[in-house]
């Protein structure tokens, strides 16, 4: 008989977590040892037409302004009824394993599934050194009773890198059962959609990208900074960042303050942004805080040379140094690092190579054995 998984996500939007399940689910849909059923709170989002035909998909909410209000009263002051009813109300089939796949108050949905054998979930952020997170955990009280009402509940917690794992132990404590498993980054897909060919101007400066939504958390109003030093010095280089949120337009004033216009662009968000990464010169992660950056494994994965900022998650792909230049999260050290790539043409073969050997270990084909060993 067929394995019945259910996974549980809060929306589809364009995020790293919510792409690596849907790397998953298509991974998993040609297993013929497994049923899956998706379940998403809110059923918005850029990857909604991305989740293969097989896959059962049952929406709680279409309505996102309805699940942010309830969001907030569940985090606020743990009303769940709301939730529980649109669970027992949608929810009937009996689970053998049953994941949140972003951990959080979503986890706490989990319990109200009936008959499921098996509760797991998935850690996807740095408790402690990602602010978002932290401003709720550092509560001694509230601490406790997530300890006790979520954490101690489940069967096993998977996270997606050792450093949100060690943050995780620091506040949370250690459980029975509590692997680490890498983002599975279907390396095939990406490879093939990176052959797309983009006419690029002729005589373009030297060119950096990022990729990630506009958020304090990926530290691009340092980047900003970085890129005025730069400027100073009259180097020829050019970033282009691509994403969404809320900081774009606050991001966009400061570029425009510091004269920047020329130097720095901020793109929207695309679904395919590997013909991108793969016809630049650097692929950058500025971060204050990452569990598991998964565009950061996928520039290495396209053999592209990195520079990121000494965070958690970062540092656990570029080997603290070894495979990636690693600076701190200042806009100098951005800046110097950024500088080094710009005038040392070896800096470019070396961090090439280095890419390309580090990528070896994010494999699709053992990540993919994690995950259904876990299941």
């Amino acid at each position: 008989m067929k394995k019945k998984i259910l996974f549980l996500i809060p929306s589809l939007d364009g995020g790293g977590a919510e792409r690596t399940l849907v790397n998953i689910l298509n991974h998993l849909n040609t297993d013929k040892c497994f049923e899956i059923t998706l379940v998403v709170v809110s059923y918005i989002g850029a990857y909604k037409n991305e989740i293969p035909e097989n896959i059962i998909v049952l929406p709680l909410f279409k309505n996102n302004n309805l699940v942010r209000i309830l969001a907030y009263a569940q985090k606020k002051f743990g009303f769940n009824y709301f939730f529980k009813k649109r669970v027992e109300k949608n929810i009937s089939e009996s689970y053998d394993t049953a994941i949140s796949f972003t951990d959080g108050n979503c986890t706490d949905l989990l319990f109200f599934f009936p008959n499921v054998k098996k509760i797991i979930s998935w850690v996807h952020g740095s408790y402690k050194s990602n602010i978002n997170f932290y401003k709720f955990y550092k509560n001694k009280t509230y601490r406790n009773l997530v300890i006790k009402n979520r954490y101690s509940q489940l069967d096993s917690i998977v996270f997606v890198s050792e450093d949100a794992k060690n943050e995780f132990i620091s506040l949370f404590g250690s459980y029975k059962n509590m692997p680490v498993i890498y983002n599975l980054l279907d390396e095939n897909v990406v490879k093939e959609k990176a052959n797309t060919t983009i006419l690029q101007p002729k005589n373009k400066p030297f060119h950096f990208i990022a990729v990630g939504r506009y958020y304090p958390v990926k530290g691009y109003d340092k980047l900003i900074e970085a890129a005025a030093i730069l400027k100073d010095k009259q180097l020829a280089f050019k970033i282009d960042v691509y994403g969404n949120g809320f900081l774009k337009e606050t991001l966009q004033e400061q570029i425009q303050e510091l004269g920047l216009g020329t130097y720095v662009s901020l793109n929207d968000f695309v679904k395919n942004p590997y013909p991108l990464m793969a016809q630049t010169d650097v692929f950058m992660m500025t971060s204050i805080s990452e569990a598991m950056p998964m565009a950061l494994c996928e520039a290495m994965l396209l053999g592209k040379p990195t520079l990121v900022t000494n965070c958690s998650g970062c540092r656990e792909v570029v080997g603290y140094g070894e495979f990636g230049v690693m600076v701190e999260q200042t806009p100098k050290s951005i800046a110097d690092g950024m500088e080094k790539y710009i005038i040392d043409k070896t800096y470019l073969a070396t961090y090439t190579a280095k890419s390309k050997e580090r990528a070896v270990v994010f494999s699709d084909k053992a990540i993919l054995e994690q995950i259904k060993k876990e299941l």
